[in-house]
């Protein structure tokens, strides 16, 4: 199956699209933590069983201790009986709190991971790559600071990398502009397509 690749957007429209991202990954870690509180909210059942539970061994203790004049504990084993299926009950109990805490568990991740999972798979890549690129921009700018050849080929790498849409916004003749030098306002745009700030040319060329 073909997935395009995502072409990014630069300054504010990257920023925003990063929010949204946020947005959407933190919304559904809360929604997770919502469907885990629900479910654990089942465990309040349980807990009202173990006391039950608890319950009907005591009743079959005290039963099973009765002694009955001239006849004697003639319900010990009664009393038995009754004590186990209190425990039986709580056993229960505590098998089926343990069963939530894990449906609890399991059930809050799937919705808070599974819905970013295919997002983040698809817009992370291409994000870390852009952060990088700025990073290596932001230091050569640094490294060449008064260069001219350097602003020269940020205007050529705008050149390659916008659309011709978005290098007619920036220059009416952007092939000619490069050609005779003008190279100012392409070379800002570049460093605007991969989030650097065009005031560090600026600071470059002092």
């Amino acid at each position: 199956m073909f997935v395009p690749r995502l072409r990014l957007p630069s300054g504010p429209a990257l920023f925003l699209l990063d929010l949204l991202v946020l947005g959407w990954v933190v919304l559904f870690a809360l929604v997770g933590v919502l469907v885990y509180d629900a479910v654990q909210e089942l465990a309040a059942l349980s807990t009202s069983v173990t006391t039950a539970g608890g319950a009907v061994d005591d009743t079959g203790r005290a039963i099973g201790s009765l002694d009955v004049p001239l006849v004697g504990r003639v319900l010990e084993g009664v009393g038995q009986e009754i004590q186990e299926a209190g425990r039986s009950v709580i056993g229960t109990a505590a098998t089926a709190r343990e069963s939530i805490d894990r449906l609890a568990l399991i059930g809050g991740l799937l919705v808070a991971i599974l819905p970013s999972l295919p997002l983040l798979a698809y817009y992370g890549p291409p994000r870390l790559v852009r952060a990088r690129e700025a990073r290596a921009v932001a230091a050569a700018l640094e490294e060449g600071a008064g260069d001219p050849l350097l602003e020269r080929f940020l205007a050529q790498r705008a050149a390659v990398n916008l659309s011709f849409r978005e290098l007619r916004r920036v220059s009416v003749r952007p092939w000619r502009d490069i050609e005779e030098g003008r190279v100012g306002e392409l070379a800002a745009a570049e460093l605007r397509r991969v989030g650097v700030s065009p005031g560090l040319l600026a600071r470059s060329r002092r």
